[in-house]
């Protein structure tokens, strides 16, 4: 019974140690770039503070919409002078008892000294006001509203897309260093190997010391380096993470697709002058300073208006019987000081300068894509280039090895031809690692960004 208990125990313990790993084997997933974008939009700090920006513009934008309303507003007063407000008309008094013959003037006709306001007032009322017409005021700050309101968002999106560059540069700069540690460590195992057999041979008095002493060199230099690339992988995973906003990664590819055909350089050049958001941003500026020329105009119009009060409330004001009262009121400024003119002048000079930047944006950007496209035709054909040279440098370490084993040839020799092998691959990387940068960078700009992220 005891051997039966100790072995279903330790058929569970096995059991259970399966699940786990092949439940870690299910949900450990790669990261891809797509996914590593979506956390970014959601957890990086500046993408944060740039969708908080834009819900303010919405709400300033509602703001401005109340403009056409009318205005309610409540007010009292409460005041305490001095003294009584009083007219004192006792010597006319006099005067008019003068003509009636009268000889006591106080006492037929009594104290003509009135209390005309107690020095104790105060009232209350309740106070509308609208405006008719501004001279197209109102509509202009509505539209320069909405035009802010996309300024606002364009710039959101824009915020995206510099953090995009930036990710898609960290995330395959992590890929490079992560595939720099996998032929660095390969070059280590390599250099090992050859350095243990070249002591064998040397114990065996197959060759000389000196060739050992090759092999622990090169050993050395290759573990240095493979210390190195592993610090490279740690910068580049600690950059990732900040850009994304998380503090956990999981594991990310660590290959690279082959680089691939583009389409010609000048449809590049027509979707970046159609959908690059930095022209959209100087477009939605000239449209708002259009919209500053029409607020100055205005200025020459008059203002027009309605407004009415309701005194809910009074105290000693014998002499304001009335409740309401309504009017309708006019401003119209003739003249001041060619202010006007002036401004007109300003804001128009404002449009013409956005024209100016309009044109040379466009200049910049046309040069900004050919500069991109070439880099990215550069990177492809470095990259088959160097597939053409990799087959040579494998060939050759095969070579040099079997050489070596034969004792024809040195371990000198075998360490340089594993040595440039090495090279070659770490230039092809690289190769990989700017045509996706440059491919992704042109893409984000031209508004394919989703179309680039799928891809990855």
């Amino acid at each position: 019974m005891e051997f039966n208990k100790i072995k279903i125990v330790s058929i569970l313990k096995i059991t259970t140690c399966i699940l786990v790993l092949f439940g870690t084997g299910v949900n450990a997933q790669e990261l891809t770039l797509k996914k590593a974008h979506d956390l970014m939009l959601t957890e990086n700090g500046e993408i944060k503070a740039s969708n908080f920006e834009v819900k303010s513009m919405e709400e300033e934008n509602k703001a401005t919409k109340g403009l056409r309303l009318p205005t309610v507003s409540l007010s009292g007063t409460y005041l305490n002078l001095d003294k009584d407000i009083t007219a004192d008309l006792n010597t006319e008094r006099d005067m008019v008892g003068g003509l009636l013959s009268i000889s006591d003037p106080t006492a037929v006709l009594g104290d003509w000294n009135f209390s005309l306001l107690d020095k104790n007032i105060g009232f209350a009322s309740a106070d509308i006001s609208m405006p008719l017409y501004a001279g197209g005021k109102i509509n202009a700050a509505n539209k320069a509203s909405d035009i802010k309101l996309q300024l606002s968002e364009n710039n959101h999106r824009l915020k995206e897309d510099e953090l995009t560059v930036n990710l898609i540069t960290y995330f395959f700069r992590l890929k490079l260093a992560k595939e720099a540690e996998v032929l660095r460590k390969e070059v280590y195992e390599t250099v090992l190997l050859h350095s243990n057999q070249a002591d064998k041979f040397f114990e065996n008095g197959m060759i000389p010391e000196v060739e050992t002493l090759n092999a622990k060199v090169a050993l050395s230099n290759a573990n240095r380096e493979l210390l190195a690339a592993k610090k490279d992988v740690a910068l580049a995973t600690t950059a990732l993470k900040n850009l994304i906003g998380t503090d956990n990664l999981e594991t990310i590819s660590t290959t690279f697709t082959d680089p691939s055909i583009l389409k010609p350089l000048n449809e590049f050049q027509n979707d970046m002058l159609k959908e690059n958001k930095q022209l959209k941003t100087i477009e939605k500026n000239r449209e708002l300073a259009k919209v500053g020329v029409k607020v100055e105009n205005s200025d020459y119009f008059p203002k027009v208006g309605v407004f009415g009060k309701y005194l809910f409330w009074k105290d000693n004001l014998p002499l304001a019987d009335t409740k309401w009262l309504a009017g309708l009121s006019v401003e119209w400024e003739l003249f001041n000081g060619f202010q006007r003119e002036h401004k007109i002048k300003a804001s128009k000079y404002k449009v013409s300068q956005i024209e100016a930047l309009d044109k040379q944006a466009r200049l910049n950007l046309t040069t900004y894509t050919e500069k991109l496209y070439n880099e990215i035709e550069k990177q492809l054909e470095q990259f088959e280039s160097l597939k053409t040279d990799e087959t040579f440098a494998e060939k050759l370490k095969f070579m040099r090895t079997r050489a070596f084993e034969e004792g024809t040839g040195t371990s000198l020799e075998v360490v340089d031809a594993t040595l440039k092998l090495t090279e070659i691959k770490l230039h092809k990387i690289k190769a990989l690692y700017l045509y996706n940068v440059a491919y992704g960078e042109l893409m984000v700009r031209i508004g394919e960004t989703e179309s680039f992220l799928n891809e990855k």
